[in-house]
């Protein structure tokens, strides 16, 4: 899509309305004589596209501010993102950064909804295989806006129409699984028309339909849609897990044949997310201020297959070695050698070096403000474009994937687990996922700790570890934890940077069924990271408020004026 955004994007950078639903914008096309030729289409088509450009505090995807901000696996310093309110738990209706959720989201589905209602008006001039591809493909992207809104807030606003009197977006909310069966009819409606191969970089064809079709579908617990759907699309061919995890988050790895939607980004063109500036090393210029927690760390598994608690070969003094590669690959860690030097996050190494051992600066601030990770001692490597720390470039435009077909394949997993048809397919589908990781074949079972069991109880807990593995740092998290019930407790935790001394380290922390890590009873060991450098933050849930956002007071105030009413989830917000 990049050859086809870029062309318009500018032009059709729409402001919307700050209120309602933004269902119809006074600022977009709506007079009678646009939507008549293929051209007109196309300009609106980007515009629903648009909206997949969803950049939040300090201008990253807001999946990434979502891991970071308010889950267990990441951490944010000084309110960067707007999403740590959310972890504080000092989140209401009227703050945090995930209030521009719900008008972002319906500013998609407005656009989407504006060119879907209107297409008829060029039947005359464009072919009706296009218009049926223009019109699947903004249905796609309509249940992908939606299915944010129903798994963040619950019951929401619902519209397919367009809105020609403001007064008739003054909707109430709709029961979400309504709203989930709409969704998901339209995917497999839109599945049957759209071509089974991208007709250009970037564009929504079969395989994004049932991709997020599987995604909604095992959200929502419909385990038998979920793999139905998953299995369509490793049958389909068109697909296949990219070689090296690692590169697929760098500049080398876009256009990989995993990508299968993404969040485009061109130099010149948009706004450009700074991952190297939120997560990158301060050796380099950037504010380390976008960090994984220890307990990330501690949730790679040992080589042996089994988590640091249970496994012969992990030693807590040396804890980054017999570690499943993606630890390495997703995140920096002391000692690794990162844009030409030798990374160390202790606040006593005043020297840095170069990767051949000579020395690169001196770190002599006194206020330590160019130490490489004074938050917790790790960095993001996933998404940090290595070149542009080395340039002191503070922005890249990597692309963002928002799907990959590893989530195919684990979503076909899990929903078979789930429903206890556990077989060989289920096997290689987690196999294939974890034999990339360390790059080889999943038939090289002696050079990765494959799966064989059957047993439905120990293969729910490896699936819950190895989607936050897999996908750590990508925006899945809250979902996820919300989605198995265990945000009430994964969240209301202390967070730990990492132990100043390995080598003096005793104890190992215990993970439980749930990929749950727990420092109960050893705290000791990491309260050594008392420095100020080292802040223990400390995430909050209130259960059962917090398993839903809340509405906007905006929206409220909003329906209240005009003599209506929209009521906000429970919780007291």
């Amino acid at each position: 899509m990049k050859t086809y955004i870029y062309a318009f994007l500018l032009l059709f950078g729409l402001t919307a309305c700050e209120n309602l639903l933004d269902l119809e914008s006074p600022t977009e096309p709506t007079d009678a004589t646009f939507f008549s030729n293929e051209a007109e289409l196309d300009l609106a088509l980007t515009g629903v596209y648009n909206s997949l450009v969803w950049l939040g505090g300090y201008t990253l995807p807001v999946q990434v501010s979502m891991d970071n901000g308010a889950t267990d696996i990441g951490l944010v310093r000084g309110g960067f993102t707007g999403f740590d309110e959310l972890g504080a738990g000092s989140h209401s209706a009227n703050t945090g950064g995930f209030l521009s959720i719900y008008t972002h989201m319906y500013r998609g589905i407005g656009r989407a909804n504006n060119l879907i209602n209107n297409l008829d008006r060029a039947a005359d001039v464009v072919s009706a295989e296009r218009l049926t591809q223009i019109k699947y493909e903004a249905m796609v992207l309509r249940a992908y806006y939606y299915h944010y809104l129903v798994f963040l807030y619950g019951d929401v606003p619902f519209i397919d129409e367009i809105i020609t009197n403001p007064m008739e977006g003054l909707l109430p909310r709709v029961d979400k699984e309504e709203i989930i069966d709409t969704i998901l009819a339209d995917l497999e409606e839109a599945a049957q028309h759209l071509p089974t191969t991208a007709p250009e970089t970037n564009r929504v064809f079969r395989d994004v339909a049932l991709t997020l079709h599987s995604r909604i579908a095992l959200y929502a617990g419909r385990y038998n849609e979920a793999a139905t759907s998953s299995l369509a699309v490793m049958e389909g061919g068109n697909l296949n897990l990219h070689s090296d995890y690692e590169q697929l988050f760098t500049p080398e790895g876009e256009g990989n044949s995993e990508a299968i939607l993404v969040m485009p980004f061109r130099d010149g063109f948009t706004s450009l997310p700074q991952f190297a500036t939120a997560q990158g090393s301060r050796n380099f210029g950037a504010f380390s201020v976008v960090v994984p927690t220890q307990s990330m760390i501690d949730s790679y598994e040992a080589t042996d297959g089994l988590p640091i608690d249970q496994s012969a070969v992990y030693d807590p003094t040396r804890p980054f070695e017999n570690r499943d590669p993606r630890l390495k690959s997703s995140i920096i860690t002391p000692q690794s050698e990162w844009g030409g030097i030798i990374f160390e996050s202790h606040p006593d190494s005043l020297v840095v070096r170069n990767v051949d051992g000579s020395v690169r600066q001196q770190n002599t601030d006194s206020r330590i403000v160019i130490w490489p990770a004074a938050f917790c001692g790790y960095l993001w490597k996933k998404y940090t474009n290595e070149a542009s720390q080395m340039i002191n470039r503070g922005w890249s435009d990597t692309d963002f994937m928002l799907m990959r077909y590893a989530e195919v394949l684990l979503n076909y997993a899990e929903a078979k687990i789930e429903l206890n048809e556990i077989d060989a397919s289920v096997h290689e589908a987690l196999n294939r996922v974890r034999a990339r990781a360390y790059g080889v074949s999943p038939g090289e079972t002696e050079s990765y700790p494959a799966v064989t069991s059957m047993d439905q109880s120990f293969l729910r807990t490896l699936i819950k570890r190895e989607r936050k593995v897999e996908f750590a740092n990508e925006g899945f998290r809250l979902f996820d934890i919300r989605r198995w019930q265990i945000a009430d407790k994964v969240l209301p935790v202390r967070l730990y940077g990492r132990i100043l001394d390995p080598a003096n380290a005793q104890h190992v922390p215990h993970i439980d069924e749930d990929g749950f890590v727990s420092y109960a009873g050893i705290e000791d060991q990491y309260d050594l990271n008392t420095d100020a450098r080292f802040p223990n933050a400390i995430r909050v849930f209130n259960n059962p408020r917090d398993y839903l956002l809340p509405i906007p007071q905006a929206e409220i105030d909003t329906y209240r004026a005009n003599g209506a009413s929209l009521t906000q989830n429970p919780g007291g917000y």
